[in-house]
């Protein structure tokens, strides 16, 4: 029985080719939804991609098909080279999957968790308690082994799952269905010390986020799926650098300002698009934050007694400008 531990290959893990899935309407009006549109991935060991998108964008839609519940309209998916819709048998001996509302058993500790699972998943029970060990330090969760899953923090649960995905002889490919939502940012953090944790063991991870700072911290490549297409993908600053985004300069103090700043303020936002207008608090967008005549209007405000500050693009910044605040259902 061979470690968890794996080798990074050459080959994709996981290939998507033209992927489509349309729900048919029976109503009398009879219009479609295409929930993923033509949708081409590949993703090889080691490798950690984050799929962002308003509601309704078609992650879920994605990963559900990816994971073999759901199938496609159209186009193929390959998990370790076999098609996941002619052999999903054997395709889904190397994948594991964490849907968002999974939940460990409350009467069971880690260990158990660990090793029941492992060994309805084929391990082997000379194997078992090697491996438990293992996948239990993969994840951190050595020092909890024998708590119940109803004593440990909301991280430390999902540690549990993600610990029990992995208990498999030939998992290979992750698929988290949005593993931080509702923990604090604490258990995110150490979610996401876990992600990091897998990818130096050279597992692929595919997972779906609304938060970007998870996405730009985890992800070597990002996707930006908007009404079923990805619109962007690449690393966070790629993306940066292809959108047209704008960077922003924040000005405070705004309430107590005097009229002359004020008046400022006001000749501004005839030039610049202003983000939001709060009262003590305006945000202005800026095609480039650090450009000489930028600074200077910076210079100006602060001479005026305003306070403020000039922020390049985010990865936030080109995801509103890619998919603004949409979504399409599905």
């Amino acid at each position: 029985m061979s470690s968890p531990t794996l080798e990074l290959g050459r080959e994709p893990l996981l290939r998507v080719a033209d992927l489509t899935k349309v729900y048919h309407s029976k109503g009398p009006t009879r219009s479609d939804l295409v929930a993923n549109d033509r949708l081409t991935l590949e993703v090889r060991a080691g490798e950690v991609v984050a799929l962002l998108g308003p509601n309704g964008a078609g992650k879920s839609t994605f990963l559900r098909q990816l994971a073999g519940q759901l199938l496609p309209s159209s186009g193929s998916i390959h998990v370790a080279g076999i098609d996941l819709v002619a052999d999903p048998l054997r395709a889904k001996r190397f994948l594991s999957v964490i849907p968002q509302e999974s939940e460990p058993i409350e009467n069971l500790t880690a260990e158990e968790h660990v090793r029941y699972f492992g060994l309805i998943k084929g391990i082997p029970r000379r194997d078992s308690r090697r491996l438990t060990d293992e996948y239990l330090a993969t994840v951190g969760l050595t020092e909890h082994r024998g708590k119940l899953v109803r004593e440990l923090s909301g991280g430390l649960k999902r540690r549990v799952l993600i610990a029990v995905a992995l208990a498999s002889p030939t998992a290979r490919l992750l698929l988290l269905d949005e593993p931080t939502t509702g923990l604090d940012p604490e258990a995110r953090r150490s979610v996401w010390a876990t992600v990091d944790s897998l990818r130096s063991r050279g597992i692929a991870i595919v997972l779906t986020t609304h938060y970007i700072e998870e996405a730009e911290h985890l992800a070597d490549r990002v996707l930006v799926i908007d009404h079923g297409r990805f619109v962007a993908q690449g690393t966070p600053q790629s993306i940066i650098r292809a959108s047209e985004a704008s960077g922003h300069l924040d000005v405070y103090g705004v309430e107590r300002a005097d009229p002359n700043a004020r008046a400022m303020l006001s000749e501004l936002s005839s030039r610049w698009s202003v983000r939001f207008r709060r009262p003590d608090h305006w945000r202005f967008d800026v095609a480039d934050p650090f450009a000489a005549a930028t600074v200077q209007e910076l210079e100006r405000l602060t001479t005026a007694g305003l306070r403020a500050a000039l922020a390049p693009v985010s990865l936030e910044d080109a995801y509103l400008a890619l998919v603004g605040s949409g979504g399409n259902g599905g």
